[in-house]
């Protein structure tokens, strides 16, 4: 069994209408996505990403597969994503006053 928890790194993802970026960080928050607003609710990459959630929820799946599965159906209707990867500051970068974050895709 694997681990339903959140995603190594989330995505960021810019649904068509709306004028900020989605911040999703796990395979609950794809799920609630892909079934309240997606705006192709059709097509094998829709679905194979519903499965997926579904399977990853059951613990059957590990949680990045999700996250994959939910960039496949992005590209699949062209909408934009980006990684979103987090950095965690060790004290002593607390204690020099930095910390970043940084995007890629």
């Amino acid at each position: 069994m694997f681990s339903t928890g959140d995603w190594t790194f989330g995505l960021e993802i810019w649904l068509p209408g709306i004028p900020n970026p989605i911040d999703i960080r796990g395979t609950d928050e794809a799920s609630a996505l892909l079934a309240e607003k997606w705006p192709v609710t059709f097509g094998s990459a829709f679905e194979r990403a519903l499965s997926t959630c579904a399977a990853v929820l059951d613990g059957t799946m590990p949680p990045d597969s999700a996250k994959q599965a939910l960039i496949d159906a992005a590209e699949a209707v062209g909408i934009p994503w980006m990684d979103r990867v987090y950095h965690v500051p060790s004290r002593s970068d607390v204690a020099a006053g930095s910390s970043s974050l940084n995007y890629s895709h």
